[in-house]
């Protein structure tokens, strides 16, 4: 019985851990989320969970201004390692860095 419970608990752990964020999660990311050099002239920004980049506009649709911004998270479970290498290289040089004396 007990190898039962742990299997039921080591099962559920696996599935929490591989479990996308939910929309809530990725909204409370994207807000603390550092920006990074744009990708095809859209913009991009790193957070803890996912990258995120700006939503294609398209003909007869208006950007927005700078804080009405739609944007499309980038989760390496739904993309390619080669266009996670190109978020992660957009990334990479713009990276916030540590405060020094705090």
């Amino acid at each position: 019985m007990f190898g039962l419970i742990m299997l039921a608990l080591t099962a559920t752990t696996d599935a929490s851990l591989t479990a996308p964020p939910t929309a809530d999660a990725l909204q409370a990311d994207l807000q603390t989320a550092y920006p990074c050099k744009e990708i095809d002239g859209r913009k991009v920004w790193k957070g803890g969970l996912a990258y995120y980049i700006q939503s294609y506009v398209y003909d007869g649709q208006t950007a927005g201004d700078a804080t009405d911004v739609a944007t499309d998270a980038v989760l390496p479970t739904d993309n390619s390692p080669e266009t996670m290498q190109e978020f992660e290289e957009a990334c990479l040089t713009l990276a916030p860095m540590a405060i020094k004396g705090e």
